[in-house]
């Protein structure tokens, strides 16, 4: 019987140490895409994230600075009404030619954990049109079809501190470390109380 119970911790163990991998609000889709080639003026900035995010004034945020470092972003981003995974900001018309940083920062409603990355986008008008990569984490459902999971929102987007997402490979391993870990734990507790 104790052994069925030191199973059942080390298996909630490994479960709950698995789900605090997938801790962080970070784009799963964004729009314009990472790396993408813009032939017209983008007016937003659009993700879609893996989490909803808290609604804390200053939590979330989308800075777009051009590549001389200055900010081209004339108001904070804004969580959707409806979708609180949705975060956008607008653009100002007649945005110049050349290469954007779009900056991010998350407060995830779920714990209170902070993500932040950046990506960038080329906007040349006579240069040949490139979408890049629009869906970041396809771990996140919707975000290998971001046009279905968020309007017209797609790829996101991932590096800085968060990264672009997390490897099954490295959720699996863990999930098996915390499990064999509790699992041994549980076994030597057994053993010395027997």
């Amino acid at each position: 019987m104790m052994r069925v119970i030191a199973v059942g911790f080390a298996a909630a163990l490994s479960l709950f140490a698995v789900s605090l991998v997938f801790a962080h609000a970070e784009p799963a889709t964004v729009k314009p895409g990472q790396d993408s080639v813009l032939t017209t003026a983008p007016t937003e900035i659009v993700m879609l994230m893996s989490q909803e995010m808290a609604r804390q004034a200053g939590a979330n945020d989308i800075v777009v600075q051009n590549s001389a470092g200055a900010e081209v972003t004339k108001q904070p981003a804004a969580i959707d009404a409806t979708d609180r995974k949705k975060l956008s900001v607008p653009l100002p018309a007649g945005l110049a030619p050349g290469t954007y940083t779009v900056r991010w920062r998350t407060t995830s409603a779920d714990d209170g954990d902070t993500a932040s990355g950046n990506y960038s986008f080329k906007y040349d008008p006579t240069g040949t049109a490139s979408p890049g990569k629009e869906a970041l984490r396809e771990d996140v459902p919707g975000a290998s079809n971001p046009k279905a999971a968020a309007g017209d929102a797609s790829a996101a987007s991932g590096s800085g501190d968060s990264g672009g997402g997390t490897s099954w490979v490295l959720v699996a391993a863990v999930g098996l470390a915390m499990f064999v870990l509790g699992a041994g734990g549980s076994f030597i507790l057994v053993q010395k109380r027997g």
